[in-house]
């Protein structure tokens, strides 16, 4: 593959990632106002239900007040009316003790004199009118009772009141007559009379309230209706259907974010097996001394790849939240110096000066993430290096109080304005940034999950500085050298001949004895007739590939040896399933002798365990 070539595919990338982005704010645009109108139709509905339920439950209560109120104003009437009988029952009888006792008790005349007061006084209460001469308290039924024959009952209780006053007052001679028992029980018969007409307007008036009341619950229970057929269920449908077409959108959105994250896997699947190829040749290649600065040349180019293709899919974990750092015990000093070395070839091309000082604190072995921590010096080089044309970069680096404090400081254009955090979103990002535009996001990432920090600032006079710190656990003693143990026979699965050329040629100088298969189903085959100590498999083959190969040697087979995965795939799904299948590690192409040191390493104990019968 071409280099023009291959950059067009990593430029693919970065178009996924614009498609993505100019999607997500499409549908933004979309759904956003969509959702606004919807929830403003939904709260005005709702308003006019609450309004209209709020209205009947404001006139249920006010009849409910006004039944109450009849019913004390009745009670009322009524009362009145009741003790209009028991009246004229008490006058009857100190009238008739007057009249026919000669040594009567005065007690009697008191008596008589505060009955026959409230009596009148309740007659005239009942018989009251308005100012237009109608009766307050008359039905037509007790106007006909009080005043037109037959009964007049106004004009007999006037004159029981005339002759009781007479009695009283010595004002002529008294009717005796009419306090008669039967003349009395006459008037006690009308006013009963009157008392039952008075009950029957009152229970009337009930009877009209409670139908009222059941009229306006009815109402309440149609208004509901009508609110749940053309309110709550249109406010249902639409914010369902809402909700769906949402939900598709998300799948849409998903899906798209699925596809990239498979197209980056994919892509970088593809470019590290050429890549193993072209860096593996230029470590082959046999120049003069005048062409070590092409070869060196080559190198950074190719390793600038790799390091492009890391930083997309780094990027791709972190976004997703998947992204975990891998700790290991490494110099740390060792660590810094790979990527100032790897960028003097820059700085000398570029005409500038590079300065490092290394501070003799970092000499010492520490538990850090080396290789994200490589990848986060490397970015803030490159992007020193783009943005200096002349003058110098300077890098110092030491380690304070178990923390790291790195600054590289350049003499360039600096920033253009105050950076006091960086953009999540490459889009966001000032033009300072260059490249894939996802590097110094990546580098936020990676500080944050790390608990680090880093700034950005101008320099006084020109440039710019970027100091990074992170916390680190250092120890004191050195590393133990572990040395590979040259007994043990590996089986090589692998199509590639050139990956199978540099695998076998890292375990020659390693002194291991190899032989070889072209896909998983030879290699089943060799290894049910034949006993190994290692597995290095690849995962992508033809006929039968890694995945189902290990699992057929783990189930089918019930074989335990170690199993080492090497591949160029770096999906999380597939070193997952790789797992679960029974590899016991995995490397990433393009593979070096270290890794091949420290995958063997890593599995010393498990292949002293299985040699044991234990795996």
């Amino acid at each position: 593959m071409s280099k023009h070539s291959l950059l067009n595919h990593i430029n693919g990338i970065t178009l996924t990632d614009f498609a993505f982005h100019k999607i997500r704010l499409h549908l933004d645009k979309k759904t956003g106002p969509y959702m606004f109108n919807i929830i403003k139709s939904v709260r005005k509905r709702y308003r006019w239900a609450l309004l209209a339920i709020a209205l009947l439950i404001s006139g249920s209560a006010l009849l409910l007040q006004l039944s109450i109120s009849v019913q004390k104003y009745d009670a009322k009437i009524i009362n009145i009316a009741g003790k209009q009988r028991m009246l004229s029952q008490k006058i009857a009888w100190h009238s008739n003790t007057i009249l026919n006792t000669n040594n009567y008790s005065a007690l009697h005349t008191q008596s008589l004199k505060k009955s026959l007061n409230v009596f009148k006084s309740a007659h005239q209460q009942l018989l009251a009118q308005s100012p237009n001469g109608e009766y307050k308290y008359l039905t037509p039924e007790l106007i006909k009772l009080y005043l037109y024959e037959p009964i007049q009952l106004d004009k007999s209780v006037t004159q029981y009141i005339l002759e009781a006053e007479k009695l009283l007052y010595q004002k002529g001679e008294v009717k005796q007559s009419v306090f008669s028992i039967e003349e009395v029980e006459a008037v006690l018969l009308n006013l009963d009379k009157a008392v039952s007409l008075y009950e029957q307007s009152a229970l009337s008036k009930v009877n009209w309230v409670s139908n009222l009341e059941i009229l306006c619950w009815l109402l309440a229970m149609i208004l509901l209706l009508i609110e749940l057929r053309f309110v709550f269920m249109p406010m249902e449908k639409e914010v369902t259907s809402t909700l769906l077409e949402l939900q598709k959108q998300k799948d849409f959105v998903q899906q798209i974010s699925q596809n990239k994250e498979h197209f980056i896997a994919r892509a970088s699947h593809e470019f590290r097996t050429p890549l193993q190829g072209l860096i593996t040749s230029i470590e082959a290649l046999e120049i003069t001394p005048e062409q070590e600065s092409i070869k060196t040349q080559a190198k950074y180019c190719s390793l600038r790849l790799i390091s492009m293709l890391d930083e997309l899919q780094d990027l791709q974990a972190l976004s997703a939240g998947k992204w975990v750092p891998h700790l290991k015990d490494e110099n740390l000093l060792e660590s810094c110096n790979k990527v100032v070395i790897a960028y003097k070839y820059a700085c000398k091309q570029k005409g500038i000066k590079l300065t490092s000082h290394l501070d003799e604190s970092l000499n010492c072995i520490c538990k850090l993430d080396h290789q994200r921590l490589q990848h986060m010096f490397t970015e803030l080089m490159s992007n020193a290096i783009k943005f200096t044309a002349q003058g110098e970069i300077n890098v110092s680096a030491k380690l304070l109080n178990n923390e790291f404090c790195l600054t590289v400081k350049d003499t360039g254009c600096g920033f253009s304005q105050v950076i006091a955090d960086l953009e999540f979103d490459s889009f966001k990002q000032s033009n300072h940034f260059q490249g894939l535009r996802t590097g110094l996001t990546r580098v936020q990432y990676v500080v944050k999950a790390l608990h680090g920090a880093i700034s950005f600032k101008n320099n006084e006079t020109h440039g710019a500085t970027v100091t990074l710190s992170l916390p680190i656990i250092s120890h004191k003693e050195a590393l133990v050298e572990h040395t590979v143990n040259s007994n043990l026979t590996c089986l090589v699965v692998e199509d590639n001949p050139l990956n199978t050329l540099l695998l076998t040629r890292i375990l020659t100088l390693l002194n291991l004895s190899y032989e070889c298969a072209v896909n998983g189903e030879i290699a089943c085959d060799m290894v049910s007739k034949n006993e190994y100590d290692i597995i290095f498999m690849d995962l992508n083959m033809p006929v039968m590939d890694g995945f189902e190969a290990i699992k057929i040697i783990r189930s089918e087979l019930n074989k335990t040896m170690p199993i080492i995965a090497v591949t160029a795939n770096t999906s999380d799904d597939d070193m997952e399933q790789v797992y679960k299948n029974g590899a016991n590690f995995h490397i990433h192409k393009p593979i070096s002798q270290q890794a091949i040191e420290d995958a063997l390493n890593s599995i010393r104990e498990i292949n002293f365990t299985c040699s044991e019968g234990t795996c």
